[in-house]
């Protein structure tokens, strides 16, 4: 994997990272264990109204080895309000933008709501839909809206996926292994 001028991390979302160039996503409670980490509140993993989570995840973002803010977002079928994930993910795409990091994106059924806030807010900085497994129009709309996007090991099975990556210029696309690893 070569990377994307814009991040310079060739795999920009692992859990568990191998060396120095690979970004660990790291939960608010966790310890990062080597090289460059993200931190950010997963949608799935809210607890109570996300405050205590916030505190943590502000206090660990200006590290120096924090090289972006997230996973983040929203997901419409985690447990916690949809409501409550707007907000939270509102707090980050505030700390990234004042902080000029850029801001790893979790989505599920959300991307017109996801659109939407990146038009709202007025954001300007590098914001990275990790996973992406939608279709070529979707991926069209993303990047209109200034969402770029992060391939996983499902680039290696799904041929649409490998089309797209073939018509895309280089730095709308990064990638990354996420669980595997590999």
């Amino acid at each position: 994997m070569n990377s994307n001028p814009l991040f310079p991390y060739p795999n920009i979302h692992t859990h568990k990272a191998r060396h120095s160039q690979e970004v660990q996503n790291c939960f608010p409670e966790d310890t990062y264990d080597q090289g460059v980490f993200s931190v950010g509140i997963h949608p799935c993993y809210i607890k109570q109204e996300g405050q205590e989570q916030w505190e943590q995840v502000v206090a660990r973002a200006t590290h120096p080895l924090c090289v972006a803010i997230g996973e983040c977002g929203l997901d419409k079928r985690a447990s916690s309000p949809l409501v409550l994930q707007e907000e939270i993910f509102r707090w980050h795409i505030s700390l990234a933008q004042e902080l000029e990091k850029p801001l790893i994106i979790h989505c599920v059924k959300s991307y017109g709501e996801i659109i939407q806030l990146r038009k709202e807010t007025g954001a300007t900085g590098l914001w990275i839909l990790h996973g992406f497994q939608k279709s070529e129009a979707l991926a069209h709309q993303l990047l209109a809206s200034g969402i770029k996007l992060s391939f996983g090991t499902a680039l290696e099975r799904d041929p649409r996926l490998q089309h797209l990556v073939q018509t895309l210029p280089r730095e709308d696309y990064f990638f990354e292994t996420d669980e595997d690893n590999e």
